[in-house]
């Protein structure tokens, strides 16, 4: 399959976040780790989709409630 590549107006869209705070997540620590991106230029930036899924599956979390069912 070939990787598909996504410019952040349309990563935001995929992820259902902004185009600001995907930039946000690129320039800063301060948000915690945002997904991998590749930079082509100096505007060029672009996201891979599977790096988008993986990103936001890290981004799980698991309640207590599904604890004790499990």
């Amino acid at each position: 399959m070939e990787p598909v590549y996504m410019t952040p107006p349309q990563a935001a869209e995929y992820t259902g976040l902004s185009e600001s705070y995907l930039a946000k997540l690129r320039m800063t620590t301060v948000y915690g780790s945002g997904p991998n991106f590749i930079r082509l230029g100096l505007r060029a930036i672009r996201y891979r989709r599977a790096d988008l899924d993986d990103w936001m599956v890290s981004k799980t979390v698991v309640t207590q409630a599904a604890k004790r069912i499990n």
